[in-house]
């Protein structure tokens, strides 16, 4: 009987660093977007800036807001996503170069963060904290985002 649950164990601890290491590998594909002040286009009056936050460890609920956000927004924004009216940016925060975000936007975990731009200044910016409110309903996730960027797209 003690051999059976010392198997368990040593499988479970197996699953978990194997599933980490997944998780891992997947961080280092989006580990190369480095942001800067060049992603704001010049001719640009008003942009929005859709930023996904994340560090080198993902779990499995980091990568479904991820998901979640972009398949929001590329259903919804389709047209102000190729007209350059929203940009949207996964950041790895685990970056020395990126690293400014986590106190310019009181980041504390993986998040979502609209940036308002005019005329390449940033003029606001809000945190969705509540993504990790409604990632167990993927319609009330991708309608918060809508309202949420619907409200910084009419300012215009």
């Amino acid at each position: 009987m003690k051999r059976n649950l010392l198997i368990f164990i040593l499988t479970l601890i197996f699953l978990v660093g194997a599933a980490t290491t997944l998780a891992q590998e997947k961080a280092t594909e989006t580990a190369s977007v480095l942001v800067d002040s060049s992603i704001v286009p010049a001719d640009s009056s008003h942009q929005l800036l859709a930023f996904y936050f994340h560090g080198n460890r993902r779990c499995a609920s980091c990568i479904k807001i991820e998901k979640y956000t972009k398949e929001s927004l590329d259903s919804l924004f389709q047209k102000e996503l190729s007209d350059g009216r929203i940009l949207w940016q996964v950041v790895n925060t685990d970056l020395d170069s990126n690293q400014h975000f986590l106190e310019d936007y009181n980041l504390y975990t993986r998040s979502v963060v609209l940036v308002d731009m005019h005329d390449g200044k940033q003029a606001r910016w809000k945190n969705l904290e509540k993504v990790w409110e409604y990632l167990n309903s993927k319609n009330s996730f991708s309608i918060y985002i809508r309202d949420e960027v619907n409200d910084f797209l009419k300012e215009e």
